[in-house]
């Protein structure tokens, strides 16, 4: 890697790391650029030649999540390579939980710590646009039984929320568990859990 390709990244990261530090104590509407160098350690026109303002800083870091998410459904030998159902649930949960697990802290900063509210929304449309075309193209149909809406909401809503339940645990388990329990989660009612068979 060149050097100043290291450079970049380094100074890139301390300053993500300063944001969520910084979004987690005042909230991003409350935040300056001055508050993230100061905690970054750089001076502000450094940070004015990564970055236009901290709008723009959220919203790149915000993109390259995005741009990661529907990365796994595309990349050789990951999601696109699902032949079932099932298969594509297998693939989906393994991934996507060993990604948001490595973004935890800036994830849990903008859901949860006053960053941006529709982040977390984006999240949604993305997952449900994606996993919908991979069903399309497996040719998997969807039950007529109630509005699809509804199928949709409950499927990714849910994961996402004990997606982040499980970020936000202190000790959370390995993403490759985590998975499994998703995978679970996926085959019975919610109830049905707390119904000893």
């Amino acid at each position: 890697m060149h050097q100043n390709d290291l450079r970049v990244r380094k100074t890139r990261a301390k300053i993500k790391r300063a944001l969520i530090e910084t979004i987690n104590e005042k909230g991003f509407g409350n935040l300056t650029v001055s508050d993230i160098t100061e905690r970054a350690g750089i001076n502000r026109g450094t940070f004015y030649i990564h970055y236009k303002g901290k709008q723009d800083l959220l919203e790149q870091l915000e993109e390259a999540i995005y741009s990661d998410i529907i990365q796994l459904f595309h990349d050789n030998g990951t999601i696109s390579s699902a032949t079932s159902y099932e298969d594509l649930n297998r693939q989906f949960f393994q991934k996507f939980s060993a990604y948001i697990y490595g973004e935890r802290y800036f994830i849990l900063a903008i859901v949860l710590g006053n960053g941006d509210p529709m982040f977390y929304h984006k999240i949604k449309q993305i997952l449900t646009r994606e996993l919908l075309k991979r069903m399309e193209y497996l040719g998997i149909k969807m039950s007529d039984e109630i509005p699809h809406e509804y199928i949709e909401e409950y499927a990714i809503g849910s994961m996402l929320n004990l997606s982040i339940y499980w970020l936000e645990k202190d000790n959370p388990e390995p993403p490759n568990e985590f998975a499994k329990i998703m995978m679970r989660t996926r085959t019975k009612a919610p109830l049905a859990f707390a119904v000893k068979e």
